[in-house]
């Protein structure tokens, strides 16, 4: 407004409206302000006659909030699509499982997700439909058949049959409806080339790598994304190049707790005086080194510069690479979670946090240490692949080795469960009829 500060209208149950003014103005209301439905899909479910849910209200499932007189839950004996395979999806058909379920089906477009690399499932009821997506419900006469789009060709999608629930695992959006239109962070959506950074697209060559002996040099594309993971192009740091009165607090890293409290002190650096604040020229400058830095990293670069990731894309299936079981594949992942690490140790040295991951130049001993607990956790899931038959009917990512887990303050090492996961309460106390527990 004309006092340069921003006008912060507030509403309250009365439907009062008042306003007052500050210098300056955090937006923290998370990256999963609301529930993502794509309409492209939930457009197709027209003839459906079964449940849809976003996985944020699976107490609105008829059943869910107690238990009917069969003392029966909302999934059990229930055949379930999960749409999406990422966190929450693998949670859901995991608790899916676990209260009875008959089948779950989940559907991947990329085969990226986080479900996507769970090497088994307990007892086998979790059926992946690897690069599809749903094109709508069957005219069987039943309406619970739905049909699916093939992503990829030589890869046929099954009909998933009588499908009485549809839970829509398909995240969220940021919350920024109440953010004039001047201060949107994500509203653009730009591009850039090796020649605005003063390099050239024919020359620029990246540095030899664990992939490069597979799919040799790949010349940059002509457009490369502005934003990335760690990049957004119309801020730096958390400021809004534009107004740097106006910061943002969010995650960026696998680690949303500790990422979020080390950005909640670098805001707080910026407001105190203890973080100088660069100049517009410089915040810019500053991004466009980042981002020709990041083009260094394998997955950073994937999600970039299209032409490398159909180089990654064309990598075929009996490729090392895609084995979670060699070696190599462990070096491969630590790359990308030693970046993402490395950058949040930049920003608890700008923000003067009171604990050191290292710096954007390498991890220190405690930030190799929560690197090897990242594999472990990844490890977790793909290593069911290969327990025997007996154990894929109950092991769970959940029933992994606890030992390798340990906090990085005290050393205190994590609690194991008291019996198998399937088999304890919410509680965590062996439960005497799980498969059918609210």
């Amino acid at each position: 407004d004309d006092l340069e500060q921003f006008v912060i209208v507030s509403r309250d149950k009365e439907g009062m409206e008042s306003s007052r003014h500050f210098d300056k103005c955090i937006w923290a209301s998370g990256l999963n302000g609301k529930p993502n439905i794509p309409k492209a899909v939930i457009n197709t479910l027209g003839d459906y006659k079964g449940q849809v849910v976003h996985s944020s209200a699976m107490d609105k499932l008829v059943g869910s909030s107690s238990y009917d007189v069969k003392n029966k839950n909302a999934v059990e004996g229930k055949r379930i699509l999960l749409i999406g395979d990422s966190h929450s999806a693998e949670d859901l058909a995991l608790q899916c499982v676990k209260l009875g379920a008959e089948k779950i089906f989940m559907t991947s477009r990329e085969g990226e997700g986080t479900a996507a690399y769970v090497g088994a499932w307990p007892d086998d009821k979790v059926e992946i439909l690897w690069y599809s997506q749903v094109a709508g419900v069957k005219g069987d006469g039943t309406g619970k058949t739905i049909v699916f789009e093939e992503l990829e060709e030589d890869e046929p999608v099954p009909d998933a049959e009588d499908v009485s629930i549809i839970i829509f695992c398909t995240g969220y959006k940021p919350n920024l409806s109440f953010l004039d239109d001047k201060l949107q962070l994500w509203k653009k959506d730009g591009t850039w080339c090796m020649e605005d950074f003063g390099e050239s697209t024919t020359t620029w060559r990246m540095k030899e790598n664990i992939l490069t002996s597979t799919i040799g040099h790949v010349e940059p594309s002509k457009e490369l994304y502005l934003n990335s993971d760690f990049v957004v192009e119309n801020s730096y740091r958390k400021l809004l190049i534009s107004n740097t009165n106006m910061m943002y607090i969010y995650e960026t890293t696998s680690y949303p707790l500790l990422d979020i409290d080390v950005m909640a002190w670098l805001c707080l650096a910026y407001i105190t005086g203890e973080r100088p604040i660069p100049s517009r020229e410089e915040m810019l400058e500053a991004n466009k080194r980042e981002l020709l830095e990041s083009m260094q990293e394998l997955s950073i670069r994937s999600a970039i510069d299209e032409e490398f990731k159909e180089a990654l894309d064309e990598i075929p299936e009996e490729h090392w690479s895609k084995d979670t079981s060699d070696d190599r594949y462990e070096e491969q992942e630590n790359e990308y979670d030693s970046y993402q690490l490395r950058v949040l140790a930049g920003y608890m040295k700008d923000a003067n946090y009171p604990m050191s991951l290292g710096d954007i130049s390498g991890l220190n001993k405690m930030g190799t240490k929560l690197l090897k607990m990242m594999w472990n956790d990844s490890k977790g899931r793909y290593i069911l692949e290969y327990c025997d038959e007996e154990t894929k009917k109950w092991k769970t990512f959940r029933d992994s080795d606890s030992s390798p887990f340990r906090s990085l303050v005290t050393g205190v090492g994590s609690v194991p469960l008291k019996g198998k996961w399937l088999e304890i309460d919410d509680e965590g106390n062996p439960a005497s009829n799980t498969g059918t527990q609210n």
